[in-house]
């Protein structure tokens, strides 16, 4: 992503480069994909505009205050830690150490470092394991080690700090990665995979999220033979200098690299690695299968205290060369063999319909042929387009109240990449009584705590909750802790980007009124924060 000159410098015609870096910010710094408004690229003559610039100088993040979070009445919030630099996850073992994950990736910024910090009881932190591949998007503690899920792999960390790669090779490596882990009641892991692309095709949105260019035959893979329609998709090559006065195209069939078309017989190859699926392996790596499969990216995955599965996954996004507009984010609950939709349907209702036609572009159309598309789930519930859901857990205590509910996060929407609309959806922690499929907000930041709006700083200049990417309870049960990945700002100008923040990540930990207020609390790596804290300097 150098300058528009460097690209495109021997185009006759002024190619809308604002549309294709455009995508490179909608990922949402996990690769959650929140939605982006984008229309597919074209070669079209446009006069030459004068384009406003970003700030010179970004703002200043304001230091966590748990006045600045809502939380309902009879629940208390603090922060447990903070100056973190894009948290990711959490989790505790037996003996009361926490475990937090530091990303290591977001979009903006790909030099962070992905590591696990281990917090004893007393406060003390230290780092366990570094050097990991970004973006660590979950840790999970099972029988005695903990489980790490990280780009391309699912891994397992020992005491001693060593790390056992048990699943290699996940096709991570495009728009979204593997996500979520948790045992099922068969003791084996499941986990969600992300698909490669937006909606089944390789496409220019792809070149400018930054990975075309590094892994040219990437694209997506079914869990099993698939006949396709037949569709090719011609888009501009950003990958080709040209002197030509015609700028090169290139045809792209789902399912396939980009540049290539159809396979003989609009055949896709399957493979148990197979992307929009949750899968399930043996903790020792072994057995590895397809559970489901048709979601899109299936980011929080959790077997919740009935018995059953459930997945949070994030709709489609209008961009590339299949954009899709106003897809929603689902909850399901997830069953054996069945199929969710991707890359024809969303939230149970198939991209024809007239509700999904791009602003820009033709009316989506079925990828798979006439007789490839099984039963179609129909989601437990639905949520606002873009607003991101994340990672989910389940109440399982009346001393934290709510029993049986599921709680799950929301990222927040990339306004003005998003969308064109003012306000405001995610930045969230949402409440879901599965029994009557009743949903509120939980926790948020309090309006008199936002940011300003102009630039649109409100959830990025606020000592509130910020971009929520995970929930867990401690193992008792009486405390729920939120990982908010920290401030990420987005500069509404014509190219706008993503502008991460170090060391804004909190963990937010919330019990009811009342109750003791145990263990370490207001935890900083940083050392201007004193160095290591223990719960006896609190």
């Amino acid at each position: 992503m150098q300058t528009r000159a460097k690209l495109f410098v021997h185009f006759t015609h002024q190619v809308s480069i604002e549309r294709l870096i455009a995508a490179l910010a909608c990922a949402v710094f996990l690769n959650l994909s929140a939605g982006c408004t984008m229309p597919p690229l074209q070669a079209i003559p446009q006069p030459r505009q004068v384009m406003p610039s970003a700030a010179r100088e970004m703002p200043r993040i304001p230091d966590p205050d748990p006045m600045a979070a809502w939380a309902p009445p009879g629940y208390r919030v603090e922060i447990f830690m903070r100056d973190l630099t894009y948290p990711s996850s959490i989790d505790f073992d037996r003996d009361g150490n926490a475990y937090v994950a530091e990303c290591g990736y977001v979009y903006g910024d790909e030099s962070a470092p992905a590591r696990i910090w281990r917090i004893s009881p007393k406060g003390e932190m230290q780092i366990l394991a570094d050097q990991l591949n970004g973006p660590i998007t979950d840790i999970l503690w099972h029988d005695g080690r903990l489980l790490i899920s990280q780009k391309g792999k699912i891994s397992a960390l020992a005491n001693d700090g060593r790390i056992q790669d048990l699943v290699t090779g996940l096709p991570s490596f495009g728009d979204h990665e593997n996500n979520q882990l948790t045992i099922g009641p068969d003791g084996k892991i499941y986990f969600g995979q992300g698909v490669v692309t937006n909606s089944g095709v390789v496409g220019t949105d792809n070149f400018a999220f930054g990975w075309l260019g590094k892994y040219p035959q990437e694209h997506d893979v079914p869990p099993k033979n698939l006949k396709t329609s037949g569709q090719e998709f011609i888009t501009l090559d950003p990958m080709v200098l040209t002197s030509s006065k015609e700028p090169p195209l290139v045809r792209t069939a789902p399912f396939m690299p980009f540049g290539t078309g159809g396979s003989k017989g609009n055949v896709a190859q399957g493979n148990v690695k197979a992307n929009g699926t949750i899968l399930r392996v043996n903790p020792d790596g072994s057995g590895l299968e397809v559970y489901a499969w048709g979601l899109r990216n299936p980011f929080g995955v959790k077997w919740g205290p009935d018995g059953k599965l459930y997945a949070t996954d994030n709709g489609f996004d209008e961009r590339g060369s299949r954009p899709i507009a106003h897809a929603l984010d689902a909850i399901w609950e997830i069953k054996q063999g069945a199929w969710y939709g991707w890359p024809d349907y969303n939230a149970g209702v198939a991209v024809t319909d007239a509700r999904f036609r791009p602003q820009h572009g033709p009316a989506p159309k079925f990828l798979l042929s006439d007789g490839e598309h099984p039963r179609v789930e129909q989601p437990l519930a639905t949520r606002p387009n873009h607003v991101g859901v994340t990672k989910i857990d389940f109440s399982t205590s009346d001393q934290f109240g709510f029993n049986g509910n599921m709680f799950f996060a929301e990222v927040g929407d990339m306004n003005p990449i998003t969308g064109n609309h003012q306000e405001h959806f995610g930045f969230d922690v949402i409440r879901l009584d599965l029994k009557t499929r009743q949903s509120e907000v939980f926790f948020r930041a309090r309006e008199n705590a936002l940011g300003p709006k102009e630039g649109r700083m409100e959830y990025v200049v606020t000592p509130g909750p910020k971009r929520l990417v995970g929930v867990r309870f401690a193992p008792a049960g009486d405390a729920m802790y939120v990982v908010d990945i920290g401030a990420i700002a987005v500069v509404p100008v014509p190219t706008p980007m993503p502008h991460p923040f170090v060391n804004t990540g909190v963990i937010w930990k919330i019990t009811k009124e009342g109750a003791p207020s145990n263990g370490p609390r207001n935890l900083s790596p940083l050392p201007r924060r004193g160095g290591v804290a223990t719960a006896s300097q609190q």
